[in-house]
C-alpha cells in the first residue's frame, strides 16, 4: 500500500530510547533482547529495502508470539513487519495473506492495550493495504475503520510516526470524492496540523503541496516541493527517500 500511497512510507525508525526501555519493562530480559534485535533488523530493512532482515525480524517476532500471544510489544511490531512484507511482495494472493496476518496481530495489539498508539496506527495502515489489493469496493468499505484508527492515534499520541496519522487522514480526504466523505479542504488542514507537530516530515510537505496545487496555489506548492527535493540525506532516511520520489512525480505532472 505504498500508494494509499505512501501511507506507510511513513515509518520513523525506532531506537532504544528511554521510552522504549520503559515499554519493555514488563517483558522477560531475554524477550527484551530479542525485541531489540528485531528492531535492529527492521531498521536495516527500512534503510536498505532488503527483505532478508525483515524476514529475520518476523521469525523472531513469530517465536515471541508463540511464547506469549498476549504481549503488546510483540504484537504491534509483528503486525508492522507483516504489513511491510506484504507491501513489498508481488502477487495479490500472497499480499492478502500477509496483510491479513498483519491485521490479526494489530487487532490483538489494540485489544491487549487499547491505549497504545502503535497498534491502532498499524491496524489502520494494514486495513488500507488489504483494501487496496481487494479492490475499490472493499477499500471503500474500510475507510471508516481506517479513519477511526487514525483519529484514535491522534488522540493518544499525535506525534507517533512523525504525525503519520495526519498523512493517512489527509490522503484519504484528498483521494475520496466528497460524496464518499472526502474533502480536499480538510486534507489541507490535516497536513497543516501534522506539520505543526512534525515540521520536518517531508512527506507531509509533499502531500500538502499536492493539495495546494489542487486548490490553485501552485506557486506556494512549488516552493514546498523545491524545498523537499533540495534536502539531503535520503540514502539513510527512508521517509525522505519516499517523499522525494513522490515530489518528483507531482513536479513532473504539474510543472513542465
Amino acid at each position: 500500500m505504498k500508494n494509499l500511497t505512501t501511507l506507510t512510507t511513513l515509518v520513523v525508525l525506532l531506537g532504544l530510547t528511554a521510552a522504549f526501555k520503559m515499554a519493555l519493562a514488563g517483558n522477560r530480559p531475554q524477550d527484551a533482547g530479542k525485541l531489540k534485535q528485531s528492531d535492529s533488523l527492521y531498521e536495516q530493512y527500512r534503510k536498505t529495502e532488503n527483505l532478508q532482515p525483515l524476514k529475520e525480524a518476523i521469525a523472531i517476532l513469530d517465536e515471541l508470539h508463540q511464547a506469549d500471544p498476549k504481549n503488546y510489544d510483540v504484537e504491534w511490531r509483528r503486525g508492522r513487519a507483516y504489513y511491510d512484507l506484504g507491501d513489498d511482495t508481488k502477487g495479490n494472493a500472497e499480499k492478502l495473506k500477509l496483510f491479513d496476518q498483519a491485521i490479526q496481530s494489530c487487532t490483538a495489539a489494540t485489544e491487549i492495550n487499547p491505549g497504545g498508539a502503535e497498534g491502532h496506527y498499524w491496524l489502520g495502515v494494514s486495513d488500507g493495504g488489504y483494501g487496496e489489493v481487494k479492490g475499490m469496493f472493499k477499500a471503500l468499505s474500510l475507510t471508516k475503520s481506517i479513519r477511526k484508527e487514525m483519529e484514535t492515534v491522534v488522540r493518544i499520541n499525535s506525534s507517533y510516526e512523525s504525525a503519520g496519522a495526519y498523512v493517512v487522514l489527509g490522503r484519504m480526504d484528498f483521494e475520496l470524492p466528497g460524496i464518499l466523505g472526502g474533502s480536499k479542504k480538510r486534507a489541507i488542514q490535516e497536513y497543516q496540523e501534522g506539520l505543526k507537530i512534525a515540521p520536518n516530515n517531508a512527506l507531509l510537505k509533499v502531500y500538502l503541496a499536492d493539495s495546494l496545487i489542487e486548490d490553485g496555489q501552485k506557486e506556494q506548492a512549488k516552493g514546498m516541493l523545491d524545498q523537499v527535493l533540495a534536502e539531503r540525506g535520503a540514502e539513510s532516511n527512508p521517509t525522505l527517500r519516499d517523499a522525494k520520489q513522490e515530489a518528483k512525480k507531482i513536479y513532473a505532472k504539474n510543472y513542465k
